[in-house]
């Protein structure tokens, strides 16, 4: 009996977290690493699905008697370990790898054969859970078979079903071994599961293979990008010589990006013969042309780089994207309201500088939580509402090291987000310049024969942020208090009913019906707006006793009512009549210092303007961005027969149309 060199609890407590997954993966890559090209596993299952007996067999070299103590030697000192893992890739990484079997099986055999002075020799070696520290070998003794190899018999099994095997041990092989395989495709290398291959291209997203010329060589390249990443590995250049051998391998360039961009370069071609690596060998052959040294080498990898660099590009495009959707879906941006068009141009300003500079460095994007998540976001957002591009690569700057290219990519991607939201926003602005000189022409000029319900009416309809941003349209013109309440309805609780008021001016028709909700602080803000003709009719207490018809109907009923909820009334005419009823009113409420203010009770306001009145405020609102953006004003006059071609003109300052509702239903 022999006794491997550490002791038992030794041995356990280097392997304790070892799972059976890996553990049989480790059997695996033994029968690999010993020269297999085959690999079989094989399992028996009760009528309830337990596994009572396992084997793995490989055809390799087998295990020479002669280097048993070897094989069976601590877990740090490994001689495959200990090998150049650059050119060989053998996977003993554990030294007692073999030993793991004491997670789900209470004894292992080994039974090998192998060859010496042109002869097959056999033995067997056992080890048992209860002094996982011993192993018992048999004699070698001359083999009647030809075949070497090595068979893994496991005995006593427990916690091994053929579910787990199914959903979760092959699940893991293909994970494991998906790039060996490949790697070794034309050599016909395999793992068989009860006679059944295993397959890994569902692993495969991508694949592609082209032909790469240097001066003097031709290399034919296999490129694959797996939809997850592998076990443990990292994405690698795989060099192959004309037997299909790996002789060299190295990881490439992309990995550690903050991407999930996993992918596996093979590179085949008659160069690799004889291949020799530079830490490797003597100042003489640093100049060869078949070393990793040699010029023509290094333009090879640059090739490939360039290539690989043009395959990551459109997967860090999408992404980029799906990132975007992730931060939205799970409330990493900030709140915008998506009614209010300065504050969507800022949101996708934002979600467009998240996207590029993810394409430019996904690192800064990677292992964040939530709350760091917000934080990063909201610290681009400041630095793209003030501009400060260079603030923004300083801070860059301390967290990753950005080349001067990718520093020059992403300020022009900047730029480009910068100028399109500026671009969207001259288009905003100028169309409402232009809606405004339409509006006035109609107002001011007799010539225009603008009817009060065909072109005022229609004109406000559009341009409704002339009273203020964010707002819904509700009603508008025909439908009278019940059917603006079932809207009302509908809209804040997606209550959706015919409605019955009582009151005796509940068929009056209001102009204009707004609501907006300010998700702030829960309030609910409502305005009506009733329209005067500028010629035909002047303001005066006729007009007003009609804003406050509308007001007492809506005061009466509770569902127009809650803690929450203010209205504004507005009543708009080109002139006040001579009578100076109106003007009192404004006077006796000049001191709240609410220009227009005619009436106030508790949440209820009225106010009273004239359109020269609302004209200016819009002028005043937005003075400073025409300056900034050195508008032409008479450019933006627009020319139109009619009032009519006025109303039909279509513009990306139109407000949102009247709510869409069916025909009411029966209460």
């Amino acid at each position: 009996m022999s006794r491997v060199e550490v002791e038992a609890r030794g041995i356990k407590n280097r392997l304790k977290s070892v799972k059976p997954h890996k553990a049989l993966a480790e059997y695996v890559w033994n029968g690999f690493d010993a020269g297999a090209d085959t690999v079989s596993i094989d399992f028996e299952c009760t009528e309830i699905g337990d596994i009572f007996a396992l084997c793995i067999a490989d055809n390799g070299s087998g295990i020479p008697f002669s280097r048993l103590k070897t094989k069976f030697k601590p877990v740090l000192s490994s001689e495959k370990r200990d090998s150049d893992r650059d050119q060989s890739l053998v996977h003993g990484k554990h030294g007692l790898g073999r030993l793991t079997f004491y997670h789900f099986s209470q004894t292992v055999k080994w039974e090998t054969s192998y060859r010496e002075d042109r002869k097959i020799y056999s033995y067997s070696i056992t080890v048992d859970e209860s002094r996982i520290d011993h192993y018992e070998p048999t004699q070698p003794k001359l083999s009647e078979g030809k075949a070497t190899g090595t068979k893994v018999s496991f005995l006593n099994i427990f916690d091994l079903s053929e579910f787990s095997f199914e959903s979760k041990i092959i699940e893991y092989f293909r994970k494991e071994f998906s790039w060996f395989l490949e790697l070794n495709r034309e050599r016909g290398f395999s793992i068989l599961i009860n006679g059944r291959p295993l397959s890994y291209q569902s692993l495969v997203k991508d694949f592609d293979e082209i032909t790469v010329n240097t001066e003097n060589n031709e290399f034919i390249i296999r490129y694959v990008r797996w939809a997850s990443k592998l076990n443990s590995y990292f994405s690698r250049f795989y060099c192959i010589d004309d037997t299909g051998s790996n002789v060299y391998s190295k990881p490439t360039t992309f990995n550690n990006k903050g991407d999930s961009f996993y992918h596996s370069v093979y590179i085949q071609g008659s160069f690799f013969n004889g291949f020799k690596v530079g830490e490797k060998v003597g100042q003489s052959d640093l100049l060869s042309e078949n070393s990793d040294q040699s010029e023509e080498f290094k333009e090879l990898i640059r090739e490939i780089n360039g290539f690989l660099r043009r395959k990551r590009k459109p997967f860090i495009v999408d992404y980029a994207k799906t990132l975007v959707e992730q931060y939205e879906s799970n409330g990493v941006f900030p709140e915008y309201n998506s009614k209010n068009r300065w504050e969507a141009v800022r949101a996708e300003d934002l979600r467009e500088a998240v996207s590029q500079l993810y394409q430019v460095e996904p690192r800064i994007f990677n292992s964040l939580n939530l709350a760091q998540k917000k934080t990063l976001v909201g610290f681009l957002a400041l630095i793209i509402d003030g501009g400060e591009v260079e603030d923004l690569f300083r801070v860059l700057n301390g967290v990753i090291d950005l080349t001067s290219s990718e520093r020059e990519l992403f300020a022009k991607q900047l730029m480009t987000t910068k100028m399109s939201s500026i671009v969207r926003t001259i288009e905003l602005i100028s169309d409402r310049y232009k809606s405004v000189s339409d509006f006035k022409r109609m107002v001011f000029d007799p010539s225009m024969y603008a009817g009060e319900v065909p072109h005022l009416q229609k004109m406000m309809e559009k341009n409704y942020w002339l009273i203020g941003e964010e707002y819904q349209l509700l009603t508008a013109a025909e439908p009278d208090f019940e059917e603006a309440l079932r809207r009302y309805l509908y809209l804040l609780r997606g209550y959706d009913k015919r409605t019955v008021i009582d009151h005796e001016d509940k068929n009056r028709e209001m102009d204009l019906f707004l609501v907006r909700q300010d998700k702030r602080n829960g309030v609910i803000e409502n305005v009506v707006v009733e329209l005067k003709h500028p010629v035909n009719v002047r303001l005066g207490k006729k007009e007003l006793d009609q804003v406050y018809d509308y007001f007492h109907v809506i005061k009466s009923e509770s569902r127009f009512n809650a803690s929450n909820m203010t209205w504004k009334f507005f009543l708009i005419g080109n002139k006040l009549d001579s009578k100076g009823y109106i003007e009192d009113q404004l006077n006796a409420l000049k001191m709240h210092g609410e220009p227009g203010l005619a009436h106030i009770s508790g949440d209820y306001k009225v106010y009273v303007h004239t359109w020269s009145e609302i004209f200016n405020e819009f002028e005043l609102r937005h003075s400073f961005l025409d300056k900034k953006l050195k508008l032409e004003r008479d450019r933006l006059t627009s020319f139109y027969d009619t009032a009519d071609d006025m109303v039909e003109r279509k513009r990306s300052s139109d407000s949102a149309p009247e709510l869409a509702m069916s025909k009411g239903t029966s209460a």
